[in-house]
């Protein structure tokens, strides 16, 4: 299995995010494969699956920490033991990005070693950059 280098799944329960953060990278990434998820569940599934087909695993997780189902910290703590069972999951380049006002979020993200930077909500240029050069 291979990791697709233009390849995000942006997993967000706001459909307005998905849209803005989808023609952003666009703009900057025309080719760029973007998927969705409406939280941790889906992306989980979503993984799963792109694991037991031929098609390719996305190079960037851009994930929300508040979300029905399953939020981000719970999707998390599940990618970080899918990763012990699928190691080519690791290669995944996790950013959190949230629209929480709580530095807390922000510095319990870190703490999470698959998460490689935390962003505050909305997206911008300088942060598309950071996410596509850390993953060069």
């Amino acid at each position: 299995m291979i990791l697709d280098n233009h390849h995000i799944l942006l997993v967000d329960d706001d459909d307005v995010t998905n849209f803005l953060s989808r023609e952003m990278f666009r703009l900057s990434y025309p080719d760029m494969v973007i998927n969705t998820t409406l939280n941790g569940r889906e992306a989980i599934d979503f993984l799963l699956q792109a694991l037991s087909e031929a098609g390719g695993l996305p190079q960037i997780i851009l994930l929300d920490i508040n979300m029905p189902v399953m939020d981000g910290w719970d999707f998390l703590d599940k990618f970080n033991d899918l990763v012990k069972q699928y190691p080519v999951l690791d290669r995944i380049r996790v950013f959190v990005f949230t629209s929480s006002v709580y530095q807390e979020d922000l510095k319990k993200a870190m703490t999470y070693p698959l998460v490689k930077k935390a962003f505050s909500k909305p997206l911008n240029d300088q942060q598309i950059r950071e996410m596509v050069n850390y993953c060069s």
